[in-house]
């Protein structure tokens, strides 16, 4: 309910911001103030009040079926006026004598708001409050009825006022050249009767009537725009009418006449009126003997859709043209929406379609139909357009080739010829192994084999067969020892294995250090069969397959791309922290550059097929809440 209640009075704060710069005509203004007052306040009705020279004349009502009945007593109106005066906005309990139609809306009303909030301060309560003008003799009151009327609502009535207080007076003063008139009681009388109708015929004769008895006029007429004429559709006290009879045709061509200039004509003319071409009217006079003829355009927005036309034997006064004017300010949106709807379902379609083309290829509002013509032509791209999707990844330069090279015994590096990034040969020395210690053991070694021959010659001499193959066991061993040594001493100069480049072992800082029997040293890779890993997501990796094409680039060079081939992908995921991987091998079709290195890593985008642009956009979106809401 609040939130309810919320929308309705944003709404009726930002219909009050556009009532602000109103330019319309007077009755219409009045019309919608008491309509936005009304939903701003939350009342069932609301009368606009001028004061006069004895008491209050009604100005509008809202809704306009209200019944003039439900203005409260004159002694009433001027208790509450005094008030609103020095508390902003009066109170006072709705009075019971204001009628039966009236009583009977508060009966029902009383019944639809006993579910409501306790707060209830009077069922049926009336407010008043003054609106500003620019002197005393304008003086005009707002004068509503609340049905469920609330310590809550009353809060905010006075902040509701203050929004709206002001809103006679800008009008007044951004429209100099009208001037707030008071409507008089007959003139509202006339519009309510005209309301009661719910046919474009019965309305329009209904009106015309009216006028004719109020003005004392021998014939009031009402003719509608059809195309770029006007056609007669409702005379008073005529029921039916041949369009063809000599009146109705001068009648059209009369309203045609006020209908092409968008002005009041009247003959006889009133002095100091604007200077208008009237031939016809004249015409019409002299030609049908009546004293008087009057026709006004009837204007929805800026647009006259239709034409009034008074006739009576005594000339029409200011004050006369001035009501009618106000009458058909008041009338012309009811016999619009009249006149649009009471016709066949067939007809009012057309009719819209007809509309909607005529303001899609109009030149009004162009740039707006600019702007929906590319979004249109966008959001079509994006529903049927198709791109080629790429994947994206990261990717390590690998080697087929790559040498360990360990130390081949304990022992101490003595020298360091290469480091990490140099380029070698093969045979290029890298690390050199002391070997003092080595050839101190080769000595005592080379002694030791030669005692055991000597010692296995003379046990062969005594023919001591028991020393002499113990002795001969003793120089296997011995030479043994002698020739593994002679082998570290052979491999203490480490050399590289073949051409390419160091890719590990920083060992300048080790000079002197002892190392263990297979520890790696340096890493050498060849460059001649370079290939590429990418690592691709787990959720991307069915796109992948042999023979697709793509292009990396390296973060160091990332202004060039090469193209890649895939080659191989590998069956088992790899995991990683940010989860599950799988390898995907390529290989670069372009030459190498000199600057490549292995290890050096970039970014891989993997053309896999041709992909509507909005799945491209949203697939991971859908994907994610498809994991999270399926069931």
């Amino acid at each position: 309910m609040d939130e309810h209640m919320n929308a309705n009075l944003d709404a009726s704060l930002s219909a009050l911001r556009a009532l602000r710069d109103f330019k319309g005509r007077e009755g219409e203004f009045w019309l919608s103030m008491a309509t936005h007052i009304s939903r701003l306040f939350q009342a069932e009705r609301v009368v606009l009040l001028r004061r006069a020279e004895v008491g209050w004349n009604p100005l509008s009502f809202w809704p306009l079926a209200s019944a003039r009945s439900a203005i409260p007593p004159s002694a009433q109106l001027a208790e509450l006026a005094t008030t609103a005066k020095q508390t902003a906005v009066a109170y006072a309990p709705l009075p019971e004598q204001l009628g039966t139609t009236l009583q009977h809306a508060v009966s029902t009303a009383a019944e639809q708001s006993s579910e409501k909030k306790a707060d209830n301060i009077s069922g049926n309560t009336l407010l008043a409050f003054h609106l500003h003008t620019e002197s005393a003799d304008g003086e005009i009151m707002a004068l509503l009825w609340r049905a469920h009327d609330s310590a809550a609502l009353r809060n905010g009535d006075l902040l509701k006022r203050e929004l709206l207080v002001d809103l006679p007076l800008q009008y007044r003063q951004s429209n100099t050249t009208r001037p707030l008139t008071s409507a008089t009681p007959e003139s509202l009388d006339v519009v309510l009767s005209m309301n009661e109708h719910t046919t474009f015929t019965g309305a329009a004769m209904s009106l015309c009537n009216e006028l004719a008895f109020r003005l004392s006029c021998s014939r009031v007429s009402i003719g509608w725009k059809d195309g770029e004429y006007i056609r007669l559709q409702a005379v008073s006290h005529t029921e039916k009418f041949d369009r063809k009879m000599s009146v109705a045709r001068a009648l059209e061509v009369v309203m045609e006449e006020c209908f092409d200039q968008d002005e009041e004509l009247l003959v006889p003319e009133v002095a100091g009126t604007s200077t208008t071409i009237i031939r016809e009217h004249r015409a019409f006079v002299a030609k049908q003997g009546v004293g008087a003829i009057l026709s006004l355009p009837l204007r929805l927005g800026n647009e006259v859709v239709a034409v009034l036309s008074c006739e009576r034997d005594k000339p029409f006064s200011a004050d006369d043209i001035r009501s009618l004017r106000i009458i058909c300010d008041q009338v012309t949106r009811r016999l619009g929406d009249l006149k649009h709807f009471d016709r066949w379902f067939g007809a009012v379609a057309l009719d819209k379609v007809r509309n909607w083309a005529s303001s899609l290829i109009g030149t009004d509002k162009t740039v707006h139909k600019i702007y929906a013509v590319v979004g249109s032509i966008l959001l079509l791209f994006l529903l049927f357009g198709k791109m080629e999707y790429k994947v994206e990844a990261p990717f390590i330069l690998r080697t087929h080739d790559l040498a360990l090279l360990s130390a081949p015994f304990d022992g101490y590096i003595e020298r360091v010829s290469r480091k990490p990034g140099d380029l070698v040969t093969t045979g290029d020395p890298l690390i050199l192994l002391d070997t003092r210690q080595l050839l101190l053991e080769e000595s005592r070694s080379a002694a030791d084999v030669l005692r055991y021959q000597q010692e296995e010659k003379k046990a062969m001499a005594q023919n001591a067969l028991a020393e002499m193959k113990v002795a001969e066991a003793l120089r296997r061993q011995a030479d043994s020892r002698y020739q593994m040594i002679r082998y570290n001493l052979q491999h203490a100069d480490i050399r590289a294995p073949f051409s390419g480049i160091v890719v590990e072992g920083d060992l300048e800082k080790l000079l002197g250090a002892p190392v263990r029997k297979g520890d790696v040293l340096l890493k050498v890779a060849k460059l001649e069969k370079l290939y590429i890993e990418i690592k691709v997501a787990e959720r991307d990796i069915q796109e992948f397959k042999v023979g697709q094409e793509g292009e990396v680039a390296f973060i160091s060079q990332p202004s060039k791309k090469y193209t890649v081939v895939v080659d191989r992908i590998e069956p088992m995921a790899v995991t990683e922290q940010k989860g599950n991987v799988f390898l995907v091998l390529g290989h670069i079709t372009e030459a190498r550059d000199a600057w490549w290195r292995p290890g050096m890593s970039g970014l891989a985008k993997v053309s896999v097929g041709e992909r509507h642009i909005l799945w491209i956009w949203l697939h991971r979106t859908l994907d994610f809440f498809s994991m999270k809401l399926w069931w």
